[in-house]
């Protein structure tokens, strides 16, 4: 039995290079998975509480983050999600925001 506060939740973080679901290790060999929308939905399905994406090369590209993928994202899945890379300021934020996440980091 869980002690009483706390919940286990299962929170996938696509990692997002260049609009496409990438996989490796300490963000290099990287290898393409897939599409953010397809690999969202996908883990909505299997039950995930809530889908990450990081922008893994918004900031050292000084780039702001894909809101266009946001957007796709967050329109196909039911379930909370959070956006990370690109943002730096309070207007990053609220164009990010606007595009459908709960939260940012």
């Amino acid at each position: 039995m869980r002690p009483l506060g706390i919940v286990r939740r299962i929170i996938p973080c696509l990692d997002v290079d260049a609009d496409v679901v990438v996989k490796g290790v300490n963000f290099e060999g990287l290898r393409v998975m897939g599409d953010p929308v397809e690999l969202a939905s996908r883990y909505e399905e299997e039950g995930a509480d809530e889908v990450f994406l990081l922008d893994i090369t918004a900031t050292i590209e000084g780039r702001k983050t894909f809101l266009k993928t946001v957007k796709n994202v967050a329109g196909a899945i039911n379930i909370p999600l959070g956006v990370g890379g690109g943002i730096r300021s309070l207007e990053d934020a609220d164009a990010a925001f606007k595009q459908g996440p709960t939260r940012l980091v």
